[in-house]
This record gives C-alpha cells, structure tokens and sequence, in this order.
C-alpha cells in the first residue's frame, strides 16, 4: 500500500475497532496484535531501538532521526503514532459515553429505589465493561488509553473535588466538630497505617497470607487508610443526616486524603539505601511530612486571603453585568494554590482543600447574591463529573491492571480484616471526646450511633488505588515475598512466593482494588439501611413544594438568613477581608444544602403572579410580622404548626397545604426508600394521619387465594 491509502487504512481501521467495542464484536480487531508483530518486522532493530525511545514522548518528533532510517521506517513510525492518537480519542469518548450511561443508570436505578446498588457502583460495573469489551476485542491500543494514570487522577479529578469539599463545606460545623474532625484525620490516620501495616506484616509472617516487607507494609497501611465516602456523603445528603454526624465525616473524609498522600509520601522516603531507619532518619520523616502539610496549608490560606482580597477591591458585587467574570475570577485562585504547592514540591491536595475553606468563609461574603449561587453550583457541578468519573476510572482499572492475575485472595482477606480494626480509632476518639462534653453542651455527645456510622463509613477508593497504583508503575517494591528476604528457605516453602513474577507492589495494588470495590459495594449499597435503623436522620427543612409554602420559606429566609454570630472573636479578620461585620450562622449539612433557598425574590415573584398583587401584599405583611418568628421559628416548624400557620396566613387553604408538606417531610425521614408522589399517595390513604400511614405503609400485601 502506498503511504497515503495505507493512512487512510489506519484511520478506517480505528473507527470500525471502536464501533466493534461498543457493539461487543470481539472478533472484529482480533488481528490487532498479528499486525503490530509484522509492523515490528519490517523495522530495523535500530527503527524498533527508536520506537521504543519514543514511547514514553509527549510528540514523536521523528525529524532529527528521519537520516538515519529508511523512508519505510518513518513512514510506519508516523503511521503508528497517528493510529495511537486516534485511539485516544476513541478512549475519551468511550469515557465520556460510560459517564453518561453511570448518570442514567444511576437516575434509574434511584427511581426504583435500588438503595443497595449505589452509583458509585454502578460507575464501577460501567468501567468494568467499557475494559472489558476492549479486551475481548484484543485492542491494546484501547486498553492502554484506559488505563488509571495516577498524573490524570491527581491533577484533572481529585482537586476539583477537594476544593468543592471545602469550598460547599458548612464551616461552623466543622469547627464546632474540629477537634473529633482532627484526632479522626490525623491522628486516626497515623494510628490506622501502624495498625493496618502491622497487622498484615504480622499476617504474612505467620504464613497466613502474601508476605509484604515491614516499609512495604506500613506503605500499605497509609494508602489503604484514605477513605473515600463519596458514597456514603451523597446519601447523607439525600436522607439528610443530623448535621453533627455530618460534619465529622465529611471533614475526615476532606483531610483524611491529604494526610494519608502526605504520609505515604513521608514513608516513601526510607525506600532507599541511603536512608536507615534510625532514629535521626524518623525524626528527619516527621519534620518533612510537618513542613509539606503546614507549608500546603499556608501556600493555600494565602491563595484565599488573596482573592477575599481582590474580590473585596474589586467590589464586583455592584455589578451584575459581570456575573460571570466574577465567577470564572473564583476559579483563578484556588488552581494557582495547587500548582504553587506543587512546583514547591509540597501537596497540592492540602492547599487547595485549605484554600476552599477560607475562600468559603472570607471570598464568598465579597459575591453577590447571584455569583454565591453560581459558583457554588458550578464548583459542585464540576465536582460531580469528577467524583463519578473516579469511579468509572476505577472499574477501567480493574481490567487495564493486573488485578486478576495470581492474585493474592488471602492477602486481600486479612487486610480487609486490618482495615476493620484500624477503623476502631473512631471509638477512642468518640470516648475521648465525649469526656469534654455532657448532655448540656452543643455540639453534644458522640452516641455508640454515630460512632458506628462513622466506622461504618470509612470506604477505600480512587485516593487509596491511586497510590497504590502509582507505587506499582513505579517499582517501589519489587521483591517477591518481601517479608521473607534474607530467608530463601521461608520463600521456597511459601505457597504465596511460588510466582516470581510477582511483587509486593503488585500484591499491594491488587488488594486495594479488590478492598475498593468490597466496601463500595458492600458497605455503600448498606449504609442507607445503617442511617434508617440507627436513626441518624432529622426532618429535612425547607422541602415544601407547592408555590404556597414556598412563598412561607422564603419569606422566612428572608427574615430569619441574617442572623449574625456578633460575640465573635474573630470578627476583626471578616472586617479586614470583607465588608461585612459579622459571621453569618448557618444549620444546613452543606453550604447549597438547599438549592431553592437561594432564590427567594424568584420564588416571592412567582407567588405573587400566582395570587395577585392585592393578596400578596396582605399575605407578606401577615408573614414578616414579629409573632409569627418567635423564639427562631423555622418555615418548617411553622407548618407543623397549625395554629401559628393560621395566624400568619389567615386562610385555611393554606394551612392545610402547608400542614400536608410538612407531614410529608415527616414520613420523608420515615420511609426514606419512598418517593415524594409514594408519600402523597400513603397521606391521602390515611386520611392525614402520619401514624396510620406508616403503618400501612409497611404492613404485608396480602395475596388473593386466586392468585396462589
């Protein structure tokens, strides 16, 4: 074929490959590797020396070596590199398209109350099978493209998701939860890697399982302990758990991954000769993983100073014409605190987690109403993509990795049981906590419910494979049986060293996948029965749905949004950074916990148009007066209340519409797996009764004789 039809040939041969994945027509790339063998054939060995040179290359630039290759050669060498770039581009739409099925499946799968099989999931099986089609297709070209790249991971997916975490955080309650927050993240951690790695060290020494080296180890024990509750948090938000239990495992899950990136980076560092394991060496590891994670605290502290700073001179608030350049200005600076850390070879994750939460304290008060609610739908948006495409990432791994071959199943199994006992940090820390606080304080008590749920939320996931992967690309352990080196007869006798193709860095990455996908499956598709039967759930507020007692809420929101924390000792450092003069206080789980609560002139606009300006006006005059707000009466509160409705309304009609909603929300938080139309149905059954309506909710259907 001449250079020219032979590109043609290329580029056809590349679409019909990936129509033959997405249709499982395994047999239609089957070639794939018989062709690649008679290209490597008709090379050199000086051409297949300089392939292989250029594998690893950003461009193949062939211009400087073209004098030293025949015109065949080069031609094959372009030809190549043109078929691997159109395979990346069919890589990235099979991504893309296995995003988008996740979504669907993951909507369909909620809309007929599958609580066990959680869209994390789901994302997972669709990975599996978008690989898995390309490897019954033989297209190496395809797998390679999928494979997890943990540069992709920490670079594209993980901050968006950090910086929304901190961004969207409720930061009154994690503070007011700091000290838990912090022995859970911290010192849980450090106590999680020693115990992990001890344990699974111990396991293989006593011949129960793979045998790691005791660096190896403890290196697992760090990674294995970032947990991962993607899960387990979106289902939180959708039972709407009491905000305490919320908080504490949301701010583990955001500084939990920082820390064990920090530390598994600090163990890495004795994976050297030239660094003993002596006491000036674990001093010299302590002080590195200190300066990384304060010198990335303040990289991203500084990077939110900055923009409070700038948002507050620029005073874009006062101009709605710049809504959007005010939103895409946000995005400037917690990505310059990334990459500052980075470059300052520190962690980005930790700066720009730390950036979001001061950008959520001082940044936010310097928007206007509009860029508030932008940015942080459009951060949580972005955030969304990302979060699920980590496990759909996940999924791919499982077949562009190794992970099934001589796979280490013993050693999967006692780390597992590691990992259980690792967890049990959460009970020391509750106990402790709990010695400083009594029935009369707020935050109050850790109860044995939380501290089982927070145990019980601690799922492995992309932070944890990530590192286990990267660690695995890299070599970092490449004995076989590292636990038993210096003991060649242990290794001989040992039913796990039989293979020397295997290493401990590959037995590591195998049970962290396999350790992922158990508690994403297991313990997120289990922790919406968790919440329901340890009762960790409080009423939703703010859930009316008609126009009526939207009209209530917002109102009220209205009235009741600013109130302010005024004794605050830091009040001094919001005047500096903003115009504001005191902290606003806030009960929601999440900063957009409630997204209609932000648009109260839309929805008071749309009340109005719906009852006209006469009775609008009456309505709002009744609402806004004092007595309808006593003692901080929620909207919710009030249409429970029939009486205290009445008075702020005047009309019956309206009572009974708001009273229906707020029952509803009652029997949202009893019967969690119903839907809102489900709920409806059930009130009107029972005649309004709530009681009644659980009870018939959950009685048995009994089946007529005929039917048996």
């Amino acid at each position: 074929k001449t250079g020219g039809h032979r590109c043609i040939y290329m580029r056809c041969r590349g679409a019909l490959c990936a129509l033959a994945i997405v249709a499982a027509l395994g047999g239609a790339d089957a070639s794939q590797a018989a062709r690649d063998q008679k290209w490597l054939g008709k090379l050199s060995t000086k051409a297949r020396n300089l392939r292989s040179a250029l594998e690893t290359a950003p461009r193949r630039d062939l211009s400087e070596h073209e004098a030293a290759l025949s015109e065949e050669e080069v031609e094959l060498l372009k030809e190549e590199a043109e078929e691997e770039i159109i395979m990346l581009k069919w890589a990235t739409v099979i991504g893309i398209a296995a995003l988008g099925a996740t979504f669907i499946l993951g909507f369909l799968a909620e809309s007929i109350h599958l609580h066990w099989l959680p869209e994390a999931a789901i994302g997972v099986l669709v990975g599996m099978f978008a690989s898995g089609l390309a490897l019954v297709a033989h297209s190496d070209g395809l797998l390679e493209k999928e494979k997890f790249d943990f540069e992709f991971f920490m670079i594209w997916l993980l901050p968006p998701i950090i910086f929304e975490a901190g961004f969207n955080m409720n930061v009154q309650a994690f503070i007011a939860n700091l000290c838990p927050t912090a022995f859970f993240a911290f010192i849980g951690t450090f106590a999680s890697t020693f115990v992990v790695g001890g344990l699974v060290w111990w396991f293989g020494q006593m011949g129960l399982c793979y045998p790691l080296g005791m660096l190896a180890a403890l290196t697992f024990g760090s990674l294995i302990s970032a947990t991962d509750p993607v899960t387990v948090l979106a289902v939180f938000q959708a039972l709407g758990v009491k905000i305490d239990l919320f908080s504490m495992v949301f701010g583990e899950s955001v500084l939990n991954d920082a820390v064990a990136i920090v530390l598994s980076r600090t163990l890495l560092s004795f994976n050297n000769p030239e660094n003993p394991v002596d006491a000036e060496h674990i001093l010299g590891a302590g002080k590195l993983f200190l300066v990384i994670f304060i010198g990335s605290l303040l990289i991203g502290a500084v990077g939110g100073i900055l923009s409070s700073l700038t948002f507050k001179l620029l005073d874009l608030r006062h101009h709605d014409e710049m809504l959007y350049m005010e939103a895409a200005l946000s995005f400037v600076f917690p990505w310059c605190a990334y990459f500052v850390a980075e470059a300052s070879e520190l962690s980005g994750i930790v700066s720009i987690m730390s950036c979001g939460m001061v950008m959520a304290t001082y940044t936010r008060p310097n928007f206007s109403p509009r860029a508030v609610r932008l940015t942080a739908r459009a951060y949580k948006v972005v955030a969304l993509i990302a979060e699920t495409f980590v496990f759909v990432y996940l999924g791919m791994a499982t077949i562009t990795f190794p992970i099934f071959t001589y796979t280490v199943w013993h050693f999967f199994f006692w780390a597992t049981l590691a990992c259980f006992v690792g967890r049990l940090h959460i009970y020391i820390g509750s106990f402790l906590t709990n010695c400083f606080r009594d029935a009369t304080s707020k935050p109050p008590p850790i109860s044995p419910a939380y501290s089982f749920v927070m145990w019980f939320s601690g799922l492995r996931g992309g932070v944890a494979f990530a590192l286990a992967s990267v660690s695995y690309v890299a070599g970092d352990f490449p004995s076989t049986c590292g636990g038993f080196d210096g003991d060649d007869e242990r290794k001989q006798e040992s039913p796990f060293c039989s293979d020397n193709e295997h290493n401990d860095s590959l037995a590591m990455m195998q049970a962290t996948m396999l350790i992922a996908c158990f508690t994403i499956f297991v313990f997120g598709g289990a922790i919406t029965t968790i919440c329901i039967y340890f009762d960790v759930l409080e009423p939703k507020k703010g859930a009316e749905s008609t126009a009526r007692s939207k009209m209530l809420s917002a109102m009220h929101q209205q009235k009741t949004s600013t109130q302010l924390i005024v004794d605050d000792g830091h009040n001094w450092l919001l005047k500096m950074l903003t115009n504001e003069q005191a902290y606003e206080k806030s009960d929601e789980l999440r900063f957009d916990d409630d997204e209609e609560k932000g648009d109260e002139e839309v929805v008071v606009a749309e009340v109005e148009a719906e009852l006209g300006k006469n009775a609008f006006t009456e309505l709002k005059s009744e609402i806004m007066k004092p007595r309808n707000f006593e003692k901080g009466a929620t909207a919710s509160e009030m249409a429970a209340n029939p009486d205290t409705l009445h008075a702020a309304l005047g009309s019956p009609a309206l009572v009974r519409t708001a009273t229906k909603d707020a029952k509803i929300d009652v029997l949202r938080t009893r019967l969690p797996n119903l839907s809102t139309k489900d709920l409806e149905k059930l009130l009107e059954g029972a005649g309004g009764d709530v009681d009644l309506a659980v009870k018939n909710a959950k009685a048995p259907i009994n089946t007529p004789p005929a039917l048996l």
